[in-house]
């Protein structure tokens, strides 16, 4: 073997393992300590072929990345095999970029300030991304440890966003100690900022864990978990009120564990109450006319249970006239009287692209319209709309509403409880993904959130994984994969608000400035470097 084709392999080699280390905590529970030493073999395929004169390298990142979006993301696949291209593809490009960014600052600045540009950058990109109208960040670096919930207890105070400036900073840190030891260099100094680095948070966030306590304002809570089929049964094999049985069976059994009689919560899943026909549609004006929002709210009067009266949130498809909306509805008794009060919704307003909305029927990128509708077939034109508006009950709880992929974005979910909320609630349905590592991943992610607000959560799926979690973020209970049941239990209302809660991404917006400084510094240093060749 040449000497050329042996610097290939080990660039190959070791861009690949980067791939494998990345993608280790998104599959493998309790991992997310690996993303520690993730990007340190990519780097060092890029020293490589920095030192062999190898300009092009944006491939080998993009297939690093590709592999590691693969890998963690596969299952997108299953429900929707255009959306999946077009999310691999796409936050591939994105990693890719940031990467090549990377290696041409190195072009303009010497040491380690290039490794510092690419923490920067990556940070501005993650807080930017969420905010995009197209985006997809699920592989968000702070997420890996999402199922290792004691090591980052501080994400009350940073978000998840602290999360992936932990990571990135330690992998440099380790990585410029492997450099200076090779140069034989003194490496002291780096080794305890790098100790420092990695077991102040590490220690801070257990003795965090440990000593948190909630404080004692329970509220009753069941969530319900139908197990519907989304694809046999869910908007076609079953009838709507076919499945309202179901689910109000559920809500029945639910109601029999109450025997203290107190205020009891129902949380039902997303999208429950769909449209057949026209006619049925639940109309927000006028909901009594759709047969399925009828039913719920007869039980919720008390109607259907003798002495019991229970506020009822569910998923719905519903109208207001002009747009169509993915809702949660609340309904509640009006006490002695037996008579459901008016509705509340909330509208869905981070949208799943092409599933629920259409980014490509105007502005720059209206040229793309066609070809994706030709791709994905039917496009969703789901409204939205501007506040994180809370559901009250007599109780006094507040609670705050995510709709699936919502729970995903952290500075977007922590307005709830910046609004108000002093529970949280998540109505989803995860059964699009089949039993892979999606589901998992989606429950794990608001476990994050729990943390980052220290609001409790009812999590109710329809086919996925229904739960409660606490303040601490540890899942209190939950159902088992595709198994039809109910959930009943306590969970603490919280009146605090975190660092994070009421500032928000304080990482990200900083990133952002920095970011916009080096770059600017990157094309000083260009153009005073082609001045000089110049003369």
């Amino acid at each position: 073997m040449s000497q050329k084709s042996k610097i290939n392999l080990q660039i190959w080699g070791l861009s690949l393992l980067s791939s494998i280390l990345l993608s280790i905590p998104y599959i493998i529970p309790h991992c997310g300590l690996v993303s520690l030493v993730a990007f340190i073999p990519l780097f060092a395929a890029e020293q490589i072929a920095y030192n062999n004169g190898k300009k092009h390298f944006f491939h080998i990142a993009y297939t690093s990345f590709l592999v590691w979006n693969l890998i963690a993301t596969y299952w997108v696949w299953f429900a929707t095999p255009p959306g999946a291209v077009a999310a691999f593809l796409l936050n591939t490009l994105q990693m890719a970029v940031l990467f090549t960014l990377f290696r041409w600052m190195r072009k303009f600045t010497n040491g380690f300030l290039p490794y510092i540009f690419f923490i920067v950058i990556w940070l501005a990109w993650e807080h930017s991304y969420q905010t995009w109208q197209v985006t997809w960040p699920w592989l968000v670096l702070g997420n890996s440890f999402a199922t290792s919930i004691k090591h980052i207890q501080w994400y009350e105070f940073t978000g998840s966003l602290g999360g992936t400036l932990w990571i990135l900073l330690t992998n440099l840190l380790l990585y410029r100690i492997i450099l200076l030891k090779l140069r034989h260099k003194p490496i002291k100094i780096s080794v305890v900022s790098l100790a420092v680095i990695v077991l102040f948070p590490t220690i801070l966030s257990h003795i965090m864990y440990y000593n948190y306590r909630e404080g004692e304002n329970p509220a009753q809570f069941a969530v319900l978990q139908p197990n519907i089929d989304p694809y046999t049964d869910k908007f076609g094999g079953m009838t709507q009120m076919q499945q309202t049985a179901e689910l109000l069976e559920l809500a029945g059994k639910a109601s029999a564990q109450n025997s203290a009689g107190e205020e009891q919560i129902v949380v039902a899943p997303e999208t429950f109450i769909f449209t057949e026909s026209w006619n049925t549609r639940l109309r927000e004006e006028a909901p009594q006319s759709n047969p399925a929002y009828r039913a719920i709210s007869q039980w919720v009067a008390g109607e259907r249970i003798a002495q019991k009266q229970e506020p009822f949130i569910v998923g719905a498809v519903s109208y207001d006239g002009k747009r169509y909306f993915n809702t949660a509805v609340f309904m509640e008794p009006q006490g002695d009287s037996a008579v459901a009060v008016s509705p509340e919704y909330y509208h869905k307003s981070k949208l799943v692209i092409l599933a629920e909305s259409n980014p490509f029927k105007s502005g720059p990128f209206k040229f793309m319209d066609k070809l994706v509708r030709g791709m994905a077939g039917g496009i969703g034109d789901f409204g939205t709309q501007e506040e994180r508006t809370l559901f009250e009950t007599r109780g006094g709880a507040r609670i705050g509403t995510a709709i699936c992929y919502e729970s995903v974005f952290g500075d977007f979910y922590r307005e709830w409880a910046n609004n108000g909320a002093n529970v949280m609630a998540i109505i989803t349905n995860d059964g699009w993904w089949r039993d892979t590592p999606g589901h998992k991943q989606h429950l794990n992610y608001a476990r994050l959130r729990a943390i980052e607000t220290r609001r409790s959560i009812a999590r109710s799926a329809n086919t996925g994984i229904s739960a409660f979690i606490n303040q601490r973020g540890d899942i209190l209970q939950r159902t088992a994969w595709w198994e039809r049941g109910y959930l009943t239990g306590t969970l603490n209302l919280n009146e605090e608000k975190t660092i994070f809660t009421t500032h928000s991404d304080i990482i990200g917006r900083l990133s952002r400035f920095l970011a916009f400084l080096f770059l600017l510094m990157g094309v000083a240093r260009k153009i005073a470097k082609k001045h000089i060749f110049s003369r």
